[in-house]
């Protein structure tokens, strides 16, 4: 069992579309440094299966990136119903891969979401998805594969209930949370998950709120990854490193490897995801 990271940038990508300003510029004139939006894939390669954290607008690459493994999709899991984590689904219907029943798994308000959306219910009633609610805390073994439970974290919330994911493997386990609005109480949960789990991929979005001057912060908040690093600085050597930052927004320095900000994370102990990394989940 494998967690390979398909994407670490925040929803719309880097660069971001019509941000002509110098963070993104450099990444226009080097189309190397594109990120794609934050998603995971868990993968078997003894069942050649697939499966899904989130479904973004840049599937069609992001499948792509593990057709080396020679496997199938099986199902996604759904965070929330901001676009970067499920507007990928489009792309399952009948006018791209016309697939047939992908199990589709969501929280009772995100399948609500899906079956008002006229475009999105489509592909339910073309028989492309097939919804499977879920439950909050609930456990389920997938194909006796791994086991992953939902659980809530505090985002914002105008659409649908947001989760993160525990993905348990044989030997490991593995925390998802790309958006959060803030760790204010949530921190007993965090350091909870922290000591009971192997790899924490946490939101990352932000280094610091004042580079984006031009927007209005307390609408899309998110912590700092520069207050995460102080709330966690006691953490061991060993606890810090099984932290990866995901999510990054495009102007956030820490997205561009070999800047301060992504020195000062990694000579602080954290880490940041990279696009292409597999971690061993068995």
């Amino acid at each position: 069992m494998l967690l390979y990271v398909l994407g670490t940038s925040q929803d719309a990508g880097y660069p971001q579309v019509g941000c002509k300003n110098i963070c993104c510029q450099v990444a226009w004139d080097r189309p190397k440094l594109k990120r794609f939006p934050a998603s995971i894939a868990i993968i078997n390669e003894k069942d050649q299966k697939y499966w899904l954290i989130d479904i973004t607008p840049e599937i069609k690459t992001q499948i792509r990136m593990i057709d080396s493994f020679d496997c199938s999709l099986s199902g996604i899991f759904i965070t929330h119903a901001h676009i970067g984590h499920y507007m990928g689904l489009i792309n399952l219907g009948l006018e791209v891969m016309n697939l047939k029943e992908v199990p589709v798994y969501v929280m009772p308000k995100m399948k609500d979401f899906i079956i008002q959306n006229t475009l999105l219910n489509q592909l339910v009633n073309n028989n492309n998805i097939k919804l499977h609610v879920i439950s909050e805390n609930v456990g389920m073994n997938v194909n006796n594969n791994f086991i992953i439970r939902a659980f809530s974290v505090p985002h914002r919330n105008e659409l649908s209930e947001t989760v993160g994911y525990r993905i348990t493997g044989k030997q490991k386990s593995a925390i998802y949370i790309p958006d959060i609005d803030s760790w204010s109480g949530f921190e007993e949960n965090l350091f909870k998950l922290i000591h009971e789990n192997d790899i924490l991929f946490l939101d990352g979005t932000f280094y610091k709120k004042n580079e984006i001057p031009l927007r209005d912060i307390t609408k899309i908040p998110h912590p700092e990854i520069v207050d995460t690093m102080k709330m966690l600085s006691k953490l061991s050597n060993d606890s810090k490193k099984k932290i990866h930052f995901i999510h990054l927004n495009h102007t956030n320095d820490a997205i561009r490897e070999g800047s301060e900000a992504y020195k000062t994370i990694i000579d602080s102990g954290f880490l940041v995801a990279r696009e292409h990394q597999s971690l061993d989940l068995s």
